[in-house]
């Protein structure tokens, strides 16, 4: 629609300028209902009434520096017509970033966060996030349907204004900026602060956790727990910010004559402990039945990057960012050096992305990490093609076949067909998704088209597992036709779970439940005694124990690592997992989830069924010597700035 008539005058334009902000904050507000998809049906109705007036203020809140936008627009920039376009379209750009951050909450319970900056900033992360032509089509023809709805909008509003004043009547009363700012936004956003800040004092626990899926909500604050005692400082400082990497304080001694197997660890991305059996993983399973399986085994992170971070570090994954910072080698991999290994890696993922190539793979030379391959054409090969599996398994083979070297070796093999999107050549599992649609994944809350949709994924996401097996299993049968299986101490396990909605979420990163946490772990070879270990284990324990099968005293481990002997695990144990922004803790009381920011209050308390637990601070209370311990070995291999 044209703006009409010679008349559009500064003020006019403003005003309209101000109409439209108010139309992105009430958009906004529908947008952003789908942050509150959980909402409990038996929620009361005052609670109902107060998350949507929390809803609305946050939107509103999130939206001023749209305002702050339109009004600079409006003051630099000439023509009517392209003041109204330009708004327009930042106007669409906010209410896109709201409903892209309500898929982001509904599929990983994250909003907008460092975690996903990293995704989209770092190179490399292409390959572990594809989305696809159908959501980025989706998104553009959103984009420009709303910005034209927009643009349309406020053209009318610019129209009506200008009728108005050919008319000599006023601003219509409850769009005029005073009114809509005095007498709705700002009682709105007092009103619903101030109930929240009630509901925190008396320990309203159904209205605080109706808004904490809003963005500018803190999670519950157990604060009273975690003072110190004696006024001093909170007792889980986890990452202290003026902090810097302290490791190792010693290193293993390896005794001149003490055993040097060769070492092979392979990792299947995303493999959860129960697809890990004789249907659906035959090759691996029939290797398993000679090794030492740990059948109570977590990772130390709930994604690729704390994962491996823990298990070749054998430091929590609060360590990572410091060990990011400072290009870090872990004493593993050192080691191995100095003793003469040869080192590689063949990874279907890019070693960029998560960073390993700066921080676990710092020490070796560039081209010993293999992570690029080529099909037939010359074509590079993308993470999101199951044939990269293939081609690292031929690039093993071919190596373990050829090397001349009598030096004993140290490979690392990252298998990645079971991450999403699940690519696959087919398999027995059916019905399956030919890709894998995150707009659906986000939209899709539940009914029968949410069991229609976890069936169809969970089918591809085996198939991929099938296919993985397969791989796996040509590796291993490279070793053995190679003559080395007599002297390779083999690590078959995954990085981390995967989770397809049974705790609300999809994939993994999002939660420390067990179906993102508990991993298959078994270990074969010169020394290790086959068997079924039942104990509690964690992928913390893996360096430290190479390490002892090599000839270090395990006594002697804590200076080089946070872990346990998977030879001798303890017979109870709260084990420690990191995240992003997170370590969580596992314990008997609960999975404790602690913030790794500098005050570290807003921790939380989770069952197995990743259900937020009312009584945390009893919980915690309870835990007090398991969370002093474990803020100890998060600050252990850290010393202050000097």
């Amino acid at each position: 629609m044209s703006t009409p008539g010679p008349y559009p005058t500064r003020r006019l334009i403003a005003q309209a300028s101000f109409q439209l902000w108010v139309l992105c904050v009430l958009a906004g507000a529908i947008v952003g209902s789908g942050w509150l998809y959980r909402l409990p049906v038996d929620s009361s109705p005052w609670t109902r009434v107060y998350v949507g007036l929390a809803l609305l203020s946050s939107v509103a809140i999130l939206s001023l520096p749209v305002g702050l936008i339109f009004g600079l627009l409006h003051r630099s920039v000439e023509r009517p017509r392209l003041i109204g376009f330009l708004q327009s379209a930042v106007g669409i750009f906010f209410l896109a970033l709201l409903y892209t951050d309500t898929i982001i909450w509904r599929i990983l319970g994250r909003h907008f966060d460092g975690a996903v900056l990293n995704v989209a900033l770092t190179p490399g992360s292409a390959d572990a996030v594809h989305l696809g032509l159908p959501v980025w089509g989706s998104v553009a023809l959103i984009f420009l349907v709303g910005a034209s709805l927009l643009y349309w909008s406020w053209s009318w509003f610019l129209s009506d204004l200008i009728r108005r004043r050919t008319l000599g009547l006023g601003t219509r009363l409850l769009l005029q900026p005073r009114v809509v700012l005095l007498l709705f936004l700002l009682p709105v956003v007092g009103l619903e602060k101030s109930v929240y800040a009630a509901a925190d004092m008396t320990g309203d626990w159904e209205l605080k956790m109706a808004a904490r899926p809003l963005p500018l909500y803190p999670r519950a604050n157990l604060s009273r727990f975690l003072e110190g005692e004696s006024g001093g400082p909170p007792l889980l400082q986890v990452m202290p910010e003026s902090a810097e990497l302290d490791y190792p304080h010693a290193r293993p001694v390896l005794p001149a004559d003490g055993p040097r197997p060769n070492i092979l660890i392979v990792v299947l991305d995303s493999w959860r402990r129960d697809m890990f059996n004789p249907e659906l993983t035959p090759g691996l399973h029939a290797f398993s039945q000679d090794a030492r399986v740990f059948t109570n085994h977590i990772s130390g992170g709930n994604g690729t990057r704390f994962g491996l971070f823990s298990m070749l570090y054998g430091l929590h994954g609060s360590y990572w960012f410091k060990a990011l910072a400072e290009h870090a080698s872990p004493v593993l991999m050192d080691t191995l050096g100095e003793e003469g290994y040869e080192r590689r890696v063949f990874s279907a993922a890019s070693m960029n992305f998560p960073e390993f190539r700066p921080t676990a793979w710092s020490g070796m030379a560039d081209e010993d990490v293999v992570d690029r391959f080529r099909d037939e054409e010359g074509e590079e090969l993308s993470r999101i093609s199951y044939k990269k599996d293939r081609f690292v398994a031929q690039a093993f083979t071919d190596w373990v076949g050829e090397r001349s070297n009598e030096e004993p070796f140290f490979c690392f093999i990252l298998l990645d067909a079971p991450h999403q999107p699940y690519y696959n050549p087919g398999g027995p599992h059916q019905p399956t998704v030919d890709k894998l649609n995150y707009v659906e994944l986000g939209i899709t809350t539940d009914g029968p088209e949410l069991v229609d949709l976890r069936e169809k994924i969970k089918n591809t996401y085996m198939n991929s597992v099938v296919h993985a097996d397969r791989t796996a299993t040509q590796i291993l049968d490279a070793l053995e036709q190679a003559g080395l299986s007599e002297e390779t101490l083999v690590v078959v396990t995954g990085d981390h779970g995967e989770e397809f909605c049974e705790n609300g979420f999809w994939g993994h990163t999002s939660n420390f439940s067990p179906e993102q946490m508990e991993v298959p772990f078994y270990m074969r070879g010169p020394g290790i005694e086959a068997g079924q270990e039942d104990r509690p284990t964690s992928h913390v324990d893996l360096s430290n124990s190479l390490l002892e099968c090599l000839g270090a005293d395990p006594a002697l481990s804590g200076g080089y690592s946070l872990g346990q002997s998977l030879f001798d695990p303890a017979v109870e144990r709260a084990r420690v997992m990191g995240a992003w922004g997170d370590v969580g803790v596992w314990t008997d009381s609960g999975i404790i989830q602690i913030p790794l920011d500098s005050a570290a209050k807003d921790i939380e308390v989770y069952d197995r069924g990743w259900n937020l637990l009312p009584d945390g601070v009893q919980r915690c209370e309870d835990q007090r010597e398991v969370l002093g311990r474990v803020a100890r070995e998060c600050v252990h291999f850290l010393r202050q700035r000097q």
